[in-house]
């Protein structure tokens, strides 16, 4: 009869022999294809930037573009930069923007200047981020120059998750904002806390269908596959079940039984 130690041994054995052999499943995933994220800042104060007595400027750069409606500009959209947005399985991490925004009037007493825009998504909490500067002066005041790298502008509630585990596009609006202490630095007539009802953040994903690394190897024209070289993970595999064939072995184990043991073991000629 064979000893509980070699029993155990043989079935430990056959066990790790048995997982490294097991075909490794490659799942389907998804990945970022594109995107674009809308800001609107706040709809009245885009309507004031444009009104006649203002005599404003707005313009986009670096990828941004204006959102026009009735001849007026009612939205900024920025692309999503796919390399640098990182968002883990629930939705949460930064969505890299690119793009940048500049809002002049009062002949220079208002200059607005927004770039290197991000949106921060935690949980229900969403943050619209990004680089300013800020310059303006009040009647009678001197002028003055406010910047910002990488500060929270406005705040956000995000009621359903964006994270997504099927290829498509999906868009999510999140509105009201609200003002930050940063947010209240640039607008001025807005204060840190204050709802902005016609504040919105907007932001559309799309993702395609992408199969993980196939098994290696390479496909011939008439479509066969042709084996990789066994080596580095391939060979350490072969070496342990070398290995394992060895110890069982070495217990008196016939190659019968170890053939049974260890699924696709076949004994050399």
């Amino acid at each position: 009869h064979m000893s509980r130690t070699s029993a155990l041994a043989i079935a430990t054995a056959a066990a790790t022999a048995a997982s490294l052999l097991a075909p490794i499943a490659h799942a389907d995933t998804v990945q970022l294809e594109s995107g674009a994220a809308t800001w609107n800042m706040k709809a009245s104060f885009l309507k004031y930037i444009q009104a006649p007595f203002v005599a404003g400027t707005i313009t986009v750069s670096e990828g941004a573009e204006k959102v026009v409606e009735g001849g007026k500009v009612t939205n900024f959209s920025f692309p999503v930069n796919t390399a640098g947005t990182k968002l883990d399985n629930n939705g949460n991490g930064t969505i890299d923007l690119d793009g940048a925004v500049r809002v002049e009037g009062h002949h220079g007493a208002m200059d607005i200047q927004f770039s290197d825009l991000k949106l921060l998504i935690n949980g229900t909490e969403g943050i619209l981020q990004a680089d300013y500067v800020r310059t303006g002066a009040m009647p009678g005041n001197e002028t003055t120059t406010s910047t910002g790298d990488d500060k929270p502008i406005m705040t956000f509630t995000v009621p359903n998750s964006v994270a997504t585990d099927k290829a498509g596009e999906q868009s999510f609006t999140f509105t009201p904002t609200t003002v930050t202490e940063d947010g209240e630095i640039i607008f001025e007539s807005y204060k840190k806390g204050d709802v902005l009802d016609d504040g919105t953040v907007g932001l559309t994903l799309k993702y395609n269908e992408k199969k993980d690394d196939a098994p290696s190897g390479t496909q011939t024209p008439g479509g066969a596959k042709t084996p990789a070289p066994q080596t580095g993970s391939g060979s350490s595999t072969g070496a342990v079940v070398a290995a394992v064939v060895a110890v069982l072995a070495a217990l008196g184990i016939g190659g019968a039984l170890i053939s049974g043991l260890i699924p696709g073991f076949k004994l050399p000629l």
